[in-house]
């Protein structure tokens, strides 16, 4: 993640989806479902996280949210080394 833009669009269309809205009509728990099972971010530095996070979330913490999948982690090192996939089974399961 940089900004977050590219991840918030990707939950404005779930959340407007005739599937989802169907599936989940209270738009609260259509929002937790997104985050807690179709949403997953990484952000290499603190700072970019942070930014991503209260972009997505909001300043407010994402009080709405109980979980979600946005984490701090830089992926290149692990990518050239191999060992992404591991990492990303310890950070999300």
């Amino acid at each position: 993640m940089k900004s977050g833009l590219y991840i918030a669009e990707i939950v404005k269309r779930l959340f407007n989806s005739d599937g989802m809205k169907q599936a989940f009509p209270d738009e609260t728990q259509r929002l937790q479902h997104i985050f807690a099972h179709q949403v997953y971010g990484l952000a290499p530095t603190e700072i970019i996280y942070q930014i991503a996070r209260h972009f997505i979330l909001g300043f407010d913490g994402g009080e709405l949210i109980e979980k979600h999948h946005l984490c701090q982690c830089d992926a290149l090192p692990l990518a050239k080394d191999g060992t992404l996939e591991a990492k990303l089974d310890s950070i999300f399961g």
